[in-house]
């Protein structure tokens, strides 16, 4: 089954957080996570944006695909409020 791809960026940091930088960036292709050297993925943010990250990454009905509605998730800490945008690539 072909999967999509995805590169997801740090959009917004509205609070103190140690661990995400505006800007930073990974990629999702072929449900295979890569970062780039250098970087690092906070994992209570990854937790949070994987699920509806895989469910988009099966081709479905695009009125069906979560990215549809939105393309931008929040880290589940309420106090470091960092927003992560998604974007497919090809």
């Amino acid at each position: 089954m072909k999967l999509k791809n995805f590169k997801i960026s740090v959009a917004k940091v509205e609070g103190p957080c140690s661990r995400s930088q505006e800007g930073t960036f990974f990629f999702v292709k072929n449900a295979s996570l890569e970062i780039p050297s250098g970087q690092s993925v906070c994992l209570f943010a990854l937790g949070s944006i994987l699920p509806p990250l895989m469910t988009a990454s099966v081709p479905t009905d695009p009125e069906n695909n979560i990215l549809s509605i939105t393309r931008d998730f929040q880290c589940p800490d309420p106090l470091a409020k960092v927003i992560f945008r998604v974007e497919e690539i090809l």
